[in-house]
């Protein structure tokens, strides 16, 4: 059994991990279906070694509600995928992290609701923080109209597509192997995203430039990000996981600003101080809450 201030420490490493995301798909300059279909089945491809024993030894759950809810959970990260990666096109990194990312303020109540997850004053305080940072990271970027509320739109609909997927994670976690849980969510992700580009008359063959981004972006982001959120939604409460990925905004504007010469208004260095205090906060008072199936307790 891995530590109890394990799951904190991972949760901020995957927080580093998927704050690259952003760049790496500005750096692809290519349609949103595409650079998800790809990485997503980059990603389902690095797990293979890990998943394929999982899967054979029945690790996803052989249930009806277990299959639907797993494939339930793909099509929602491939609608956060989807409608966030979009939104990159119409507005700022920093605008569409940050309205991405406002998703504890939909898993905090239903987290305690659905799954009885505690939720201490601190952690409450943290969250208070970390939302309030956002708020004024914000405050500079919603003047823009015209393509930019577009693009505000795609990402706030990929936050809530964002929440419903942790919910449901946090569900099936202590049910499931994590590499293939996450493998096959992540394959209906890919085959959701594919249709996506063949419905909508985007689908083609990727150049080089797009499958070198879409690798950074499978291996760093997905494999290295959100795989480690699933791993820690079994130890974690569904909030805490949720508001590890408030600590992406101030981090892909920093990135942002190094790679692609994005400069972040004050609002946004000001707001980013408050959202990683607020992390900080939580994850140092976070509580493990999930017990673990000693059967999935691994990779």
């Amino acid at each position: 059994m891995i530590g109890g201030r394990a799951a904190p420490l991972a949760l901020a490493g995957a927080t580093i991990a998927v704050s690259v995301s952003a760049v790496l798909i500005q750096e692809a300059a290519t349609d949103a279906a595409t650079v998800v279909w790809l990485r997503m089945a980059l990603a389902v491809a690095m797990l293979a070694p890990w998943a394929l024993p999982q899967l054979q030894a029945g690790a996803v759950g052989a249930t009806r509600r277990d299959t639907i809810l797993t494939v339930t959970a793909g099509a929602l990260l491939a609608a956060h995928f989807i409608t966030w990666t979009a939104s990159l096109a119409y507005t700022s990194v920093a605008a569409s992290v940050l309205l991405v990312s406002l998703h504890p303020l939909i898993v905090t109540p239903l987290g305690t609701v659905l799954h009885g997850d505690h939720v201490d004053a601190r952690v409450l305080a943290g969250i208070g923080l970390a939302v309030g940072g956002t708020v004024v990271t914000c405050i500079g970027g919603f003047g823009a109209g015209g393509n930019a509320l577009r693009g505000d739109l795609l990402a706030l609909s990929g936050g809530v597509a964002l929440a419903g997927y942790l919910l449901i994670g946090r569900a099936r976690r202590n049910r499931s192997g994590v590499a293939a849980y996450s493998a096959v969510v992540y394959a209906v992700v890919s085959a959701a995203a594919l249709g996506t580009a063949a419905i909508g008359g985007t689908l083609h063959s990727p150049n080089g430039r797009v499958i070198v981004a879409c690798i950074g972006l499978a291996a760093i982001c997905t494999v290295g990000g959100h795989t480690v959120f699933n791993w820690a939604l079994r130890r974690l409460a569904a909030s805490t996981v949720s508001l590890a990925f408030l600590g992406e905004p101030p981090l892909a504007a920093v990135l942002a600003l190094l790679a692609l010469g994005q400069h972040p208004p004050l609002s946004t260095i000001i707001g980013g101080v408050l959202i990683l205090a607020g992390l900080a906060v939580t994850l140092s008072s976070a509580p493990a809450t999930a017990t673990v199936d000693p059967a999935a307790a691994g990779l």
